[in-house]
């Protein structure tokens, strides 16, 4: 089944990797066409796009991942060519601002119903859907082609051939082209384009004829084609077309200014309610035909969405005339009678939420907590419908309120919008509901990355990263932080669900859509950082305590080392036999205290590099002295490895004396067998030689760590050992060769014992049926049985003459003692005797018994020796094998070889002599074949030991090289002094590199145990070859990171800034010394003395050193030095001039308060005479009052300056007295009593009284003369609306001498009000102004004057 569903995926597969194909070539040519035009210098971006990008990484980047590169990639062409582009199409501009998101709340468009706006805009959607549309309507529909998609719509290349012709028809025969194939059509389409049109050719024929072509890549190309499509905004009929439109945008002022009169003035007029609803119906019907007539004019006409001058002009008048509606129609429902009039002012309220925008604030809570508040008070507001509504359709019912008739048009369009607020408030609720929870959930993720940047920080002491940490807690767990998300995103996974359902627009679907997934996908990250935070903290505090447990234990152990060192050479080997503990916890010290100083801030770093200088110069000192102690370990594992040794010799001694002096009784089986264990011992010696020299060589490596007695000890034993083995070789060889003596006799006896007892057995069949016979056959039974008869006496002849000779032998060998011959002797009798007997039958059975034995054993021998070959030749995981042989090779029994030989030599004792021989054959055989396996196993399991230790090797070796590589490579980017830093803990004791030498050497012990040609010693070769050049790469490495002077640039930066600072101070303290009487150089000079950068070199270099070649430590060392004694003089100059400079310092800063206080007082004055004239500029009398109060403030602030002033002289006449003022002080400070002594003679003077009195008198007038005008309108207004109106009088004489009294009075008060006009004394411009209202005035009365005349 999943072959099954493989073969199902592969061509889906092969698809994917096509069209990843196609994007990376066509994003490719889009970059390099875009890298080869010249760079515009200077060039001003149109606009910025906030662009959030989800799932892509900088790490992604950075690695090369192509999904994500290529994800990237068009995201910047989308928004950056894409959207930019199409945004440039006309009546297009509002496209590229769609609602591609939810993250902007588009206006309400919730109004009465009856006067929605449609927008005239034919490309809507997105900038995808912008583009296709702008293929169909300009190019595909031309030419009957259907163009659905930018995938297989393309393919033919006819749609390219229709853009082409829709630029440049001139190019294009679209009858032809309709006639070629899609590739011919694709290859001329991209040619004419790169040719013709200057088109880079991004895509390729067969990137297009697909049956699937990939969508971004033919976007990416066709939007190229929107730069060349000619824009009508910019034909030839541009001047023409704007100044039409200027034209109708000012006719459309005119009308809409005339507009509002109209309607002013129709507001104002008198009649009953229906006329006016009538009247206001009509305006508005006027209104909105208008508005949509002329909404088109009103669309930006500017790229950056801004409008003309005249739009702008336009706009505000259509605001004007809509707002004088809005009120005139608010006060028409409010006049209707009783709760007629209450529920219109409640429809306008309720329509007025439902208009209402959502006023977008800078912080999301803030957005929220006034959704929330327009959400209840909508909640509020509609509490009422009910109620209302049941009052309404009563009324709307009995088309009257008790019983007052209401205007039945005026009726009908509350009833309609009672409707409209009836079905659209729940929608609004709903709305409402979701933008809230949508933006507490924005609030709440901005919360969270706040909070996350103030987490990831550069840490301090352990405390304070603890108090983090409760902080943390305190956050995520006591406000229930993860919890507290869910619930915001459950209730805004519910509002958004009511809300797309209550909403059936696509787009804002979509938008909903891609808003949660955005914030799931926000959230994701958040919460992984956020939750990785607290593993962070932990592990800071986990090695602060590290660091300060091992700093306190080291720092004691230390004392106690240092103390010790005085000690005995026992006591001192007692003491530091946990060297190797403190080995670790110094490490574990500097791996917490690096990581301490890479995540802690400056301060804490440096104090913590400081300590861990000093500790580790104490750790070096001490280590030098007794690192000799840290090989303790290593002795106990020589001892173990001496003590196995000795082991296995003498269990090898004691098993060899065993089988040398173990009684053996007398037979060949036995014999052979013997003989088998002496060859096995001969074979074995070698080997034990071998791990005898081992053992020496072992206790030789432990004369330097062991007392003088035990060493004794041990060289005597392996002296005994040696001996022994001298005595083994020698006594092998004779025993061997005269035991393998004795087999050609033994071996001869057994086949005449055999040849015996089958005569026998013969001759006991011959006697057992020669009764039955007749005469004949009994002559020839006697005649065969005398046969047999001499066949068992020859035989017995024979045997009783082999075994005197084997006696002979016995008795005259001095190694044969140990061989018994009784049982040799026995069966000699056993045959005697059966020589005599006539129990044949006995025999026989015991014959086909041991024929049986026989073949059992040799089937079990043969199924072992098999097994055991195999295991010899089988391959695979050396580690495996060896686990696997070991465990055979110790299970594998001599009793399996005992048992068969055992039943061999039975056997042969029965067998005729012809048989014997292919017996023995077989017997030899198997034999050799056992000893065979029995010399390879220990070889072999040794080779496989070898192997084992090689590809631990060559892991270890790769491991190395790997590291050496990634310093190389990293040396540029990284820097040479952390790859020091990683090349030390990586190579440290312990490391690989020491890993590589002890499986070397144990490599080398292992071949010594093997014999001199053995291919495991060419294996050993190549092994220290390889492990050699990686060593000697390391120590070069190591070599080169040290002699890299990147580390020196910090350093030699900071070194020529201090020495060019030095040279500077020098040369500013002499300036000093000559400046320091002249108070105003103070501050000049004061600047200049600052602190270097001496301390941080000197920390810098104690860093260095340990990182360097000696040669550059020690050049940088002197030039340091004499920085410093520099540094040092310098600091001796600058103790003398400071005392110098503190002697004019009380000067210096003495006038600075007198320059601050003069500066004061000639401010203070400037704004005394800038109010004089504000008040004589003044527009209005309110603001010329408001003016005179801040006069009257300034002049009592400049009193009080006075006091300090007189103070500040006071002082300097002390100081003058006590230390002496410099002469530019003395001048400052006579400047300032000047100034002084003519404020007050100002303040003080008949002037200033004369100029407060003459504005109070100003004022005054002024004042009057706003009033009198005030009256004089109000007089010429109610003229003109007595003359408009009807006129109301009893007889023509008593309106005749109303108006002669009403003009006599107010020609009394227009020449009072000329008169003043020119009397009152303020600035030129306001004079005017006063004089020319006066007179406008003047000419207003007269008019109506003559009007009232003509009345």
């Amino acid at each position: 089944q999943n072959i099954k569903v493989g073969i199902t995926l592969c061509p889906q597969v092969y698809k994917l990797n096509e069209q990843e194909a196609v994007q990376k070539r066509t994003f490719t040519k889009w970059i390099n066409s875009h890298l080869a035009k010249p760079c515009e210098q200077g060039r001003q971006l149109k606009r910025i796009h906030w662009i959030k990008l989800v799932n892509i990484h900088a790490t992604d980047i950075a690695d090369g991942r192509p999904s994500i590169v290529l994800g990237l990639m068009w995201t910047i062409i989308l928004y950056f060519q894409i959207e930019e582009l199409t945004s440039n199409l006309p009546a297009l501009q509002a496209l590229s601002t769609s609602n591609s998101s939810v993250e902007s709340i588009p206006g309400s468009e919730t109004g009465s119903p009856p006067m929605k706006r449609k927008v005239v805009n034919k490309f809507q959607g997105n900038a995808k859907k912008a583009l296709l549309q702008w293929v169909q309507c300009t190019a595909a529909k031309y030419h009957g082609i259907e163009v659905k998609d930018f995938g297989p719509s393309w393919r033919s290349g006819v749609a390219f051939h229709s853009v082409v012709h829709a630029i440049r028809p001139d190019l294009v025969d679209m009858e032809v082209v309709r006639r070629r194939t899609n590739r011919e059509n694709l290859e001329e389409a991209f040619a004419l384009a790169e040719n013709e049109l200057g088109i880079p050719r991004l895509l390729d024929p067969e990137d297009v004829d697909v049956d699937k072509p990939d969508e971004k890549s033919i976007m990416t190309y066709v939007a190229q084609f929107l730069k060349h499509y000619p824009n009508l905004h910019h034909s030839d009929t541009d001047g023409h077309d704007e100044r039409e439109e200027r034209k109708m945008l000012r006719e459309l002022k005119v009308f809409l200014d005339q507009l509002e009169r109209d309607v002013l003035r129709a507001q104002g007029a008198e009649g009953n309610l229906t006329d006016k609803y009538t009247a206001f119906k009509s305006f508005s019907v006027q209104y909105e035909m208008k508005k949509k007539q002329t909404d088109p004019l009103l669309q930006p006409v500017h790229k950056d969405g801004k409008l003309s001058v005249d739009q702008a002009l336009v706009k505000q008048s259509w605001e004007r005339v809509s707002a004088r509606l809005l009120d005139w129609h608010i006060h028409l429902d409010k006049s209707l009678p009783g709760p007629l009039g209450v529920i219109g002012a409640w429809l306008h309220r309720a329509e007025m939420a439902l208009r209402d925008d959502i006023p977008i604030h800078h912080a999301h809570d803030e957005t929220a907590n006034v959704i929330h508040r327009k959400l209840e008070q909508h909640k509020v507001l509609l509490k009422n419908l009910e109620s209302h509504r049941q009052t309404f359709q009563q009324i709307h019912r009995d088309r009257s309120v008790n019983g007052v008739p209401v205007p039945p048009e005026q009726l009908q369009d509350m009833a309609e919008r009672f409707n409209f607020v009836s079905t659209s408030s729940h929608a609004h609720l709903i709305k409402l509901e979701f933008w809230e929870m949508k933006y507490r959930l924005m609030a709440f993720l901005v919360l969270a990355e706040s909070k996350l940047k103030s987490w990831i920080i550069k840490y301090g002491r352990k405390d304070s990263v603890e108090l983090l940490l409760q902080s943390y807690l305190t956050f995520t767990e006591g406000h229930r932080f993860f919890e507290q998300y869910e619930i915001i995103f459950t209730s805004l996974k519910q509002a958004a669900k009511v809300y797309v359902k209550s909403d059936s627009s696509i787009d804002e679907a979509e938008g909903v859509s891609k808003f949660l997934s955005d914030a799931t996908a926000q959230w994701k990250n958040l919460a992984l950082e956020v939750r990785s935070v607290r593993s962070m903290l932990e592990e800071v505090i986990s090695n602060w305590e590290k660091y300060s447990s091992t700093v306190a234990a080291l720092q004691a152990w230390l004392e106690d080392a240092e103390q010790m060192l005085n000690q005995s050479e026992s006591t001192k080997r007692d003491f530091f036999r946990s060297l190797c503990h403190w080995i670790q916890q110094h490490m574990d010290m500097n791996d917490a205290g690096n990581f301490l100083i890479e995540t802690c801030d400056e301060t804490v770093s440096r104090d913590l590099k400081q300590q861990l200088l000093l500790l580790n110069g104490r750790w070096r000192e001490l280590f030098v002295k007794v690192k000799h102690y840290a090989r303790a370990d290593e002795v106990d594992k020589l001892r173990q490895d001496y003590q196995d040794g000795i082991n296995t010799l003498k269990m090898f001694m004691d098993a060899t004396n065993e089988k040398m002096t173990t009684p053996v009784q007398v037979s060949f089986l036995n014999v052979r067998a013997f003989v088998q264990d002496v060859e096995e011992i001969k074979h074995k010696v070698p080997a034990m030689e071998a791990a005898c020299k081992a053992a020496s060589r072992t206790a030789q490596l432990l004369t330097k760590d062991t007392p003088p007695e035990e060493v004794s000890q041990m060289m005597a034993v392996m002296s005994s050992i040696k001996e022994q083995l001298s005595k083994v070789r020698e006594r092998c060889l004779p025993l061997l060769r005269e035991s393998q003596s004795l087999l050609p006799p033994l071996e001869e006896m057994e086949k005449n014992i055999t040849g015996f007892y089958q005569a026998l057995e013969k001759a006991s069949h011959i006697t057992s049926t020669m009764d039955s016979e007749g005469p004949v056959d009994f002559k020839q039974k006697c005649q065969e049985l005398a046969t047999f008869t001499h066949s068992c006496k020859k035989c017995l002849t024979v045997i009783e003459r082999t075994h005197q000779s084997i006696q002979k032998i016995m008795n005259s060998s001095k190694t044969l003692q140990h061989m018994d011959m009784k049982l040799l002797q026995k069966r000699v009798l056993d045959l005697q005797a059966s020589s005599q007997s006539t129990e044949w039958r006995k025999h026989v059975e015991a014959n086909s018994s041991l024929m049986k034995r026989f073949d059992e054993s040799r089937l079990e021998l043969e199924k072992v020796l098999k097994m055991a070959q195999n295991c010899l030749t089988e391959r695979g995981n050396p580690e495996e094998l060896l686990k696997k042989h070991t465990e055979f090779f110790g299970q594998l029994d001599q009793r399996v070889l005992n048992t068969f030989l055992k039943a061999c030599d039975e056997l042969t004792d029965i067998l005729p002599e012809q048989e014997q021989q292919s017996l023995q054959e077989t017997v030899r055989k198997l034999h050799k074949h056992w000893k065979d396996i029995q010399a390879d196993a220990p070889f072999h399991l040794l080779h496989l030991k070898v192997e084992v230790e090689r590809s631990k090797l060559m892991v270890s070796l790769q491991e190395c090289q790997a590291e050496l590589t990634k310093e190389n490579r990293h040396l540029t980017g990284m820097g040479s002094e952390r790859l020091i830093k990683e090349h030390r803990a990586f190579f440290r004791e312990k490391g690989p590199q020491s890993i590589c030498e002890k499986r070397l050497q144990l490599m080398e012990e292992l071949c010594q145990k093997l014999p001199e040609g053995d291919p495991a010693h060419q294996t050993l070769e190549t092994a220290r070859k390889d492990f050699a050049e990686v060593r000697e790469e390391i120590e070069n490495t190591h070599q080169k990171l040290m002699q890299h002077q990147d580390k020196w640039k910090d350093y030699d930066a900071r070194y020529a800034e201090l020495s060019c600072w030095l040279i500077s101070k020098e040369s500013q303290l002499r300036l000093l010394r000559s400046r320091a009487n002249d108070p105003r150089k103070y501050s000049q000079v004061k600047a200049t003395i600052t602190e270097g950068n001496l301390s941080w070199l000197k920390a810098r270099m104690a860093v260095l050193i340990e990182i360097c070649a000696d040669s550059d430590a020690q050049r940088q060392g002197s030039a340091l030095s004499k920085l410093s004694s520099d540094f040092k003089a310098l600091l001796l100059s600058l103790v003398e001039v400071e005392k110098m400079v503190l002697a004019v310092g009380d000067c210096v800063q003495f006038r600075e308060e007198v320059q601050t206080t003069l500066d004061d007082l000639v401010q203070g004055q400037r704004e005394v005479q800038a109010e004089v004239t504000k008040i004589l500029d003044c527009q209005t009398v309110r603001e010329a009052q408001q003016l005179h109060l801040i006069h009257e403030q300034l002049l009592k602030r400049l009193k009080l300056k006075r006091r300090n002033v007189q103070q500040l002289i006071t002082r300097g006449q002390q100081l003058q007295a006590e230390e002496g003022l410099g002469e530019a002080l003395q001048q400052d400070l006579q400047c300032l009593e000047n100034t002084l002594s003519k404020m007050e003679q100002n303040m003080d003077s008949q002037e200033l009284f004369n100029v407060i009195y003459y504005f109070q008198v100003t004022l005054a007038a002024w004042q009057e003369f706003d009033s009198q005008q005030e009256a004089v309108i109000e007089f010429v207004n109610k003229a003109r609306s007595t003359m408009e109106r009807d006129l109301n009088f009893s007889s023509p004489e008593s309106l005749a001498v109303e108006l002669d009294q009403a003009r006599v009075t107010e020609a009394s008060h227009m020449n009072t009000l000329l008169k003043r006009a020119t009397e009152i004394q303020l600035g030129p411009k306001n004079k005017n102004l006063l004089v020319q209202q006066a007179r406008s005035l003047s000419e207003q009365v007269d008019k109506v004057e003559a009007g009232l005349k003509n009345e």
